[in-house]
């Protein structure tokens, strides 16, 4: 059996709750704790692990999925009995600070073997770099953000970069939509946000597609009248949005409020988030995006995974959840082929899960073929979506 509880760091720390018995808590079970000599040659029968999501705050609006992700991997591979994961999950409440607490803990007194999370970039260029130094490997299951692997080599994603799936979405506005004239508006205090801009502008401009403008907005804003004022008097067929969840919702609403009727909405990765098309409403419909998942790709894993996830849950799940539950398959994966031993010292067991998991070139996941390349940064063929009904359709 195993447990995991939420609890936020810091002398804010408290327990939020208990997922059950088959959850999560993440510590190298007691093979650290016991002198080399009394552990033998053998090889360690569970593993401790740490997991760091945004459960409050801001972000916390892409969390639950993530968070059924773990639940349902961890589960089911414990359930095997040949090696334990024993995971444990903390929230950060969306804050740079919080995350850097929450690595800092796992690192030195929890002695994780691997940490996943955080949520978003700029927690991740925060508080990376502190694992990185201690030699503890990271997994990222949804962080966008371009360049997040290259903090060092103890870095891994199975997020895909939006960047590498934007251009995608571009060609499906201009064919589909007929898009011709856009205005962009994106965050400009957000590293992810920034990247997913400077992609967009890319693409659009290779597609010949003009810019008639282009409007910032901050972290937390909640007030968009400004912004989409000057955007209306530029009269786009398309509004380009590059924000958080949060953000993007605000944007879309206030849009349509200040009669924007008739203007179509592409996005990033905050588009295809099962709580912000929830939170849209009819507002986001009709809205484009690319995504590196979708609910109907008929693989037989994702088939089987879509199924048991929606029996347990009793929703769909979303690519966080898909991205999150392969990592952990990908982890376990790695940890059983690094021949990590009771006599092991954790560093030496961080090294051999880093190289472990290095060795990894391929994975055939619910993500469908996921390649990774020499910066540890996925691939995968993903899908162009369309917000039809108030869900995700595959555009063709």
């Amino acid at each position: 059996m195993y447990h995991c509880n939420i609890s936020m760091p810091g002398s804010g720390r408290r327990q939020l709750r208990r997922i059950g018995a088959a959850v999560l808590s993440v510590v190298l079970a007691g093979a650290a704790a016991m002198p080399a000599a009394a552990q033998g040659t053998d090889a360690i029968t569970s593993a401790k692990l740490g997991a760091v999501y945004a459960f409050s705050g801001p972000v916390a609006i892409y969390s639950t999925t993530i968070k059924n992700g773990l639940d349902m991997a961890v589960s089911e591979l414990n359930a095997k009995g040949d090696l334990k994961i024993d995971l444990v999950l903390e929230d950060d409440r969306s804050t740079k600070d919080d995350a850097i607490n929450v690595y800092q803990k796992f690192i030195q007194r929890d002695n994780a073997l691997l940490i996943f999370g955080p949520l978003i970039g700029g927690q991740v260029f925060a508080a990376g770099p502190l694992a990185q130094k201690a030699k503890v490997p990271v997994m990222l299951t949804s962080v966008a953000t371009p360049g997040v692997t290259g903090i060092g080599d103890y870095v891994f994603r199975t997020s895909v970069e939006s960047a590498t799936i934007i251009p995608a979405t571009v060609k499906a506005a201009k064919e589909q939509l007929k898009t011709a004239r856009v205005a962009q508006i994106y965050t400009n205090d957000d590293q992810f946000s920034v990247g997913e801009f400077k992609a967009y502008d890319g693409a659009l401009k290779a597609a010949g597609i003009q810019i008639a403008g282009v409007e910032t907005v901050r972290t937390g804003d909640v007030d968009f009248s400004a912004q989409l004022t000057k955007i209306k008097a530029l009269n786009p067929d398309t509004l380009v949005i590059s924000s958080q969840g949060q953000e993007a919702v605000g944007i879309m609403t206030q849009a349509r409020k200040l009669g924007l009727d008739k203007v179509r909405f592409i996005g990033g990765n905050a588009f295809n988030a099962a709580g912000v098309v929830k939170e849209a409403g009819a507002a986001m419909e009709g809205a484009l995006s690319a995504t590196p998942w979708f609910l109907s790709m008929e693989h037989p894993k994702n088939v089987e995974f879509v199924k048991k996830y929606r029996e347990k849950y009793k929703s769909d799940p979303d690519w966080l959840a898909v991205q999150t539950y392969d990592a952990v398959h990908i982890v376990k994966q790695a940890l059983l082929a690094a021949k990590i031993t009771k006599g092991d010292s954790v560093a030496v067991a961080r090294t051999k899960l880093r190289d472990s998991l290095a060795a990894i070139k391929s994975y055939d996941g619910v993500l469908g073929k996921i390649d990774f390349d020499d910066k540890r940064d996925p691939r995968v063929a993903g899908a162009v979506v369309k917000v039809e009904g108030g869900k995700h359709v595959i555009v063709k």
